[in-house]
């Protein structure tokens, strides 16, 4: 039988990364002989988000992200160990099942504290993060595209976690959509500008609509689950 882990996600977006210094001594795992598997997945929830006033419902048809680096700290005591795992492919949020992407093993062991972060980037002219989907108020159905710009990343902790030998999990990160656009108005949907016949919301384009999204990614809490094989 399975087991499940459930960590608190904190989504933070910032607009560059910077690391700390740490008092602590850190060190990479390289070809550990006792390890887990750790490997990575991304999806989506409640794709629907309906306002209660009359002004309709956003639904959420297809996305994407661009993970670029998954970051795993873990303390023993005095020591941390920090393993990072590049990314280059972009996953689709939508998608029935989700695609794994970053793998690599954690030496075995009790850890007092761990802390996985999931950054996702821009790329070029292509966004960190990009959710495609339609307007509907009974009258009107219009597109909609949200385009997160910059630097997007997840952040979990954990504490008290023990990996043991020859053992593998999946870390599945989960975005609940329905409520990132809570605190958007019927006026603001109203007064929206339309591009092209598309509601753009980015950081140039209907920016209030754009700011209130950026907030509520900012604060809602998620989850990772963990499974354990």
């Amino acid at each position: 039988m399975k087991k499940l882990l459930l960590l608190s996600l904190s989504v933070l977006l910032v607009g560059a990364y910077s690391s700390c210094k740490k008092s602590n001594t850190t060190v990479t795992p390289t070809g550990a002989a006792n390890t887990a598997k750790l490997d990575y997945q991304l999806k989506t929830v409640n794709p629907s988000a309906s306002f209660r006033t009359t002004a309709g419902t956003i639904t959420w048809t297809s996305g994407f992200a661009n993970p670029t680096l998954i970051k795993f700290e873990a303390k023993q005591g005095t020591t941390e160990i920090e393993y990072k795992s590049y990314n280059t492919a972009q996953i689709d949020l939508m998608a029935s099942t989700a695609t794994y992407f970053g793998s690599f093993s954690v030496p075995v062991g009790t850890y007092n504290e761990i802390e996985l972060k999931f950054q996702l980037n821009s790329s070029g002219s292509t966004p960190a993060l990009q959710l495609n989907g339609q307007f509907a108020n009974g009258l009107v159905t219009i597109p909609v595209i949200f385009k997160a710009d910059g630097l997007v990343e997840l952040k979990t902790e954990q504490h008290n976690v023990t990996f043991s030998n020859n053992t593998s999990f999946t870390g599945v990160a989960t975005l609940d959509l329905s409520g990132y656009t809570t605190g958007i108005t019927e006026s603001m949907l109203i007064s929206a500008s339309i591009t092209g016949g598309t509601m753009i919301i980015s950081s140039t384009s209907n920016t209030a609509l754009y700011s209130i999204i950026l907030n509520n990614l900012r604060n809602k809490d998620h989850h990772t689950e963990f499974e354990h094989d």
